[in-house]
């Protein structure tokens, strides 16, 4: 039986991208998409867990460790102020 599909959407600014991804992509991988997508340098892509920028991923870390489907990641490009996103912050628990 085929696994779900998962995917992740990955935020910054006032653009959402998402795409699918397995279990077993790595965040390098993922940075190579957006880089194509975007017409970016993934080199100078910065993929984060949270809005908060300590919880920058490891290139080599797979998804399925640090995501379920549907996860939201936050993306800052080199040059950028911080992690910016056209939505108000979650309230903390």
């Amino acid at each position: 039986m085929a696994s779900p599909q998962m995917y992740v959407r990955v935020k910054r600014k006032n653009t959402t991208v998402f795409l699918n991804v397995e279990k077993s992509d790595s965040f390098g991988g993922i940075k190579a998409k957006l880089a194509e997508i975007l017409g970016a340098d993934a080199e100078k892509i910065h993929l984060y867990t949270s809005r908060d920028e300590s919880t920058e991923t490891v290139d080599t870390a797979f998804v399925d460790n640090f995501c379920e489907s549907d996860v939201v990641v936050y993306m800052k490009l080199d040059g950028d102020k911080g992690i910016e996103v056209d939505e108000p912050p979650k309230p903390s628990a």
